[in-house]
């Protein structure tokens, strides 16, 4: 458990969307809003700045066990980049495509957790809906992953913005979402929006205290568990990732309201 005394803030800027702080706790180094006692946006190990030491990270890279393609992927929300950072690493042909609202996040993102940009990772200062509306380009994988000390902006949890994502997709790809802060009857109805909007959706969890749930929805017919599990085995051989299966500790199907 985080003490007063384990933690030290590094860094505190403001920002249009409030103050953004870096705050390092022992090995880890951690993003926060509005408080530097506030919820963990992203985190990294100084020690080892290539770990992935989130649980819904983790999770959320298992939405690749349900893709047809790998070649592009879009973010949304960029916190301390672990997300797509990681899948740089681990995919070096993926062109990986980042929004985020906030210029700060990006700044202190680029300083003080290693995200850089190059030929294969694009960021772009920019509101996930206003984006998400566009034509072009399609990904393989969308992972809407934006959110405050308050949950996910109401604009990005409507019916109108998940059609928009489920247009942006190639055939085969997924829409991944991390649902973080949000009261249970609001999970429910998002759960039932994603449902309502994919031909599958999966709901995913990992070993964790901090309750993420990982939404995937499909253009097709998801796996069976069996399936879903040998595909996550055989992913994260692929990927030279083998605690990729470990990370995600249950499977459950979601149907249509």
């Amino acid at each position: 458990m985080e003490t007063g005394a384990d933690q030290k803030v590094i860094h505190e800027a403001r920002s249009p969307f409030g103050t953004v702080f870096v705050v390092d706790v022992g090995d880890r180094r951690t993003l926060r809003f509005d408080s530097p006692h506030g919820t963990v946006q992203s985190a990294i190990l100084k020690s080892d700045p290539l770990a992935v030491p989130t649980s819904y990270v983790r999770v959320a890279a298992a939405g690749l066990a349900f893709t047809r393609g790998r070649s592009r992927v879009l973010v949304v929300g960029l916190g301390g980049g672990a997300f797509p950072m990681m899948l740089h690493r681990l995919l070096p042909r993926l062109v990986v495509d980042v929004v985020e609202l906030n210029p700060v996040v990006v700044e202190v993102a680029t300083r003080f957790f290693g995200v850089h940009e190059d030929s294969r990772l694009r960021i772009m200062v920019e509101d996930g809906g206003r984006f998400m509306a566009r034509q072009s380009p399609r990904y393989d994988l969308i992972f809407l992953d934006a959110f405050s000390n308050s949950g996910t902006p109401d604009h990005l949890k409507e019916a109108l913005f998940v059609e928009d994502v489920r247009r942006r997709l190639e055939p085969g790809g997924v829409a991944v979402i991390n649902i973080a802060l949000e009261e249970s009857r609001n999970v429910a109805s998002r759960v039932d929006t994603f449902a309502r909007t994919f031909e599958g959706c999966v709901q995913l969890r990992g070993a964790s205290d901090t309750n993420n749930l990982i939404l995937v929805g499909t253009l097709e017919p998801p796996p069976s568990e069996p399936q879903f599990w040998h595909q996550l085995w055989r992913l994260g051989r692929e990927l030279g990732f083998p605690g990729l299966a470990q990370s995600v500790v249950s499977f459950q199907r979601s149907t249509r309201p």
